[in-house]
């Protein structure tokens, strides 16, 4: 694998819109092993390693694009093979998350090895693969690949007259859907393409609960799309959705009269 791809795979964890600054795989970060390459994914990827002895560059949109002021989105893909997920996955699935039998979860070798978990559209149909490991030891966590024209956001419709949840990532939707609907926005990043998408599909209200370090976030969304969404509720949470038992979710959401069982 080359650099360019590492840094592509970097890029694939981000939302639209949102930056990392992390160690650069050419120069390592020197001696001291700073954050010196900055991603953002903004209709593509640009990246730039600002350690002087290095300097390593890229994007990617093609030369006449960035020329014109215009972004091509080109989307690392992954055509990789998926299997049933192995008994000991299952097992620690359920061990970190309480979730059992996840729907459309798979299990890849590729990277290392990772649940392969396809991104639903409103729909209910495939839009995209994020590769999440479960070991705690790979460099990164989540490797998000989405079909071309589609957004970022994986949908759990399964209650026509509760609310709706939004939340970072899947494994949290899957179980904020066991009592109201939810979305996952793989990140926390909501750009107008992303806010539009959740308007036109979402039932009211709609209650923003991001991970608990990310309340601020969670704000900044509420405040910036209120008009758009209506009915907007923020839930601070002192402990991500996944991580809470089912009597702790169901308290949780019915503190916000948000959940019908």
């Amino acid at each position: 694998m080359n650099n360019s791809t590492d840094i592509i795979l970097l890029g694939a964890t981000l939302s639209e819109g949102q930056s990392l600054r992390t160690i650069c795989p050419v120069c390592k970060g020197g001696t001291s092993v700073e954050k010196s390459l900055s991603i953002t994914r903004n209709e593509g990827l640009v990246w730039q390693c600002y350690r002087a002895t290095c300097g390593v560059k890229g994007a990617t949109h093609s030369a006449a694009s960035v020329k014109k002021g215009l972004y091509i989105r080109e989307r690392p893909t992954w055509e990789g093979t998926t299997y049933e997920l192995p008994t000991k996955v299952r097992d620690r699935i359920e061990t970190l998350w309480g979730i059992k039998n996840p729907p459309h979860w798979y299990w890849t070798t590729d990277f290392g090895g990772r649940v392969a978990m396809s991104v639903r559209s409103q729909s209910d149909t495939h839009r995209g693969w994020l590769l999440r490991s479960i070991t705690g030891t790979q460099r990164t966590k989540v490797l998000n690949f989405m079909n071309p024209d589609e957004e970022a956001l994986s949908w759990y419709k399964t209650q026509p007259f509760a609310a709706t949840v939004i939340v970072e990532d899947i494994p949290s939707a899957l179980r904020a859907s066991t009592y109201v609907n939810s979305v996952a926005l793989l990140g926390t990043g909501v750009g107008l393409d992303r806010a539009s998408e959740i308007a036109r599909h979402s039932t009211r209200p709609l209650v923003v609960a991001l991970d608990q370090d990310a309340t601020d976030t969670a704000f900044r969304i509420a405040r910036k799309w209120g008009l758009l969404w209506g009915d907007v509720i923020v839930l601070p949470l002192t402990r991500d959705i996944k991580n809470l038992n089912d009597e702790e979710l169901k308290a949780l959401l019915n503190a916000r009269e948000a959940c019908t069982q």
